[in-house]
């Protein structure tokens, strides 16, 4: 009577299986890190454009609703409050003319309050102004 069971010898390929398990799964965990990205504390539609330069850091970032509504750096901001904010943006700043700040309009949002928005930033002393678009023909995220 045999009271111990023969183990089979283990082959190459049985020890390879749990590399290639976390070799997959860190390949889907970065896949979807990849994919992952900051969004706007809402969702705009930005008007089209032909221009394809991106340019690079903001100090902050101005978001206009289809509604009127302001956020500055994913804060909701009433319209009154919008010339202090910056104000206290560019007196924190070493360089005030170094500031740059983007501004994301919906693209329904009439043209006269952007110029009224824009003429505020200009008052409370800000000189670098971005506004985001959305190259043609290239649909939005989301």
């Amino acid at each position: 009577m045999n009271l111990y069971r023969q183990r089979k010898p283990q082959t190459q390929e049985n020890s390879m299986i749990p590399l290639i398990n976390v070799v997959f799964l860190m390949l889907a965990f970065f896949m979807i890190l990849g994919q992952i990205e900051r969004s706007d504390a809402v969702r705009l539609d930005p008007p089209d454009s032909l221009s394809l330069e991106v340019q690079g850091d903001y100090t902050a970032t101005l978001l206009i609703t289809a509604q009127q509504s302001l956020y500055l750096n994913d804060r909701p901001l009433r319209r009154e409050q919008l010339s202090g904010e910056i104000r206290r943006i560019l007196e924190a700043a070493a360089d005030p003319q170094s500031v740059r700040v983007l501004v994301k309009a919906d693209a329904s949002l009439p043209a006269t309050e952007l110029r009224l928005v824009l003429a505020r930033l200009r008052t409370a002393g800000l000189l670098r102004v971005s506004l985001a678009t959305e190259a043609l023909g290239v649909a939005s995220p989301g």
